[in-house]
C-alpha cells in the first residue's frame, strides 16, 4: 500500500460517520447502516446498535461481518473514482458495564457526543468489529489489500 493509500484509509476511517454493515441473520444476508468509530489502534470498529433492529441479530460473538465505507458522493463525481474500503472480520460482544465496554463507549462518544443519552437506553449495546482484512479502492484500477500490516502502519504514522 502506498503512503497516499494509507492516508486515504486513515481519513476514511476517521472522517466517515456511517458504514454499511453486512451480516448473516437466519442464514440470509442482511445489511444495516450504522454510525461507527474506529479504535485508536485502527484494529477495530465500534458500533452502537439497537437490539430491536433486524441486523443486530447478526451481531453475536464470533459472527463474520463485511463493512463498507466511502467518501461522500455528491454532484457529478465519477462513480468509478469514489474512494472506498471494504473491511471484513469478526464481531465481539463486550460485557455491559465492564471496563472494556466503558472504553468502547468513550471511543464512540468522542466521535458522537450527541449520542450520549442513547447509550443509556436498555435496548442498545456496543459491538466491536475486529478487522481481519479488506480492500481499499482509491480510484478506477487503483486498489490495495488491507492486511494486519496495513493496520500497524495506520497506528505508526
Amino acid at each position: 500500500m502506498t503512503p497516499a493509500q494509507v492516508e486515504t484509509m486513515r481519513e476514511l476511517l476517521r472522517a466517515s460517520r456511517v458504514l454499511s454493515l453486512a451480516l448473516i441473520v437466519e442464514e440470509a444476508p442482511v445489511n444495516g447502516l450504522l454510525p461507527f468509530a474506529v479504535t485508536p489502534d485502527f484494529r477495530a470498529l465500534v458500533v452502537h446498535a439497537s437490539r430491536l433492529a433486524r441486523h443486530t441479530k447478526g451481531l453475536h460473538d464470533g459472527a463474520p461481518f463485511d463493512a463498507l465505507l466511502h467518501e461522500p458522493v455528491v454532484g457529478e463525481i465519477d462513480a468509478l473514482q469514489v474512494k472506498r474500503v471494504t473491511l471484513r472480520g469478526v464481531v465481539r460482544v463486550p460485557d455491559h458495564g465492564t471496563p472494556a465496554y466503558e472504553a468502547l463507549r468513550a471511543v464512540y462518544l468522542m466521535k458522537f457526543p450527541e449520542a450520549e443519552p442513547i447509550t443509556a437506553l436498555g435496548d442498545f449495546a456496543f459491538y466491536v468489529l475486529l478487522i481481519e482484512g479488506g480492500r481499499l479502492v482509491t480510484g478506477f484500477g487503483a486498489a490495495a489489500n488491507v492486511t494486519q500490516e496495513t493496520l500497524e502502519t495506520l497506528q505508526a504514522t
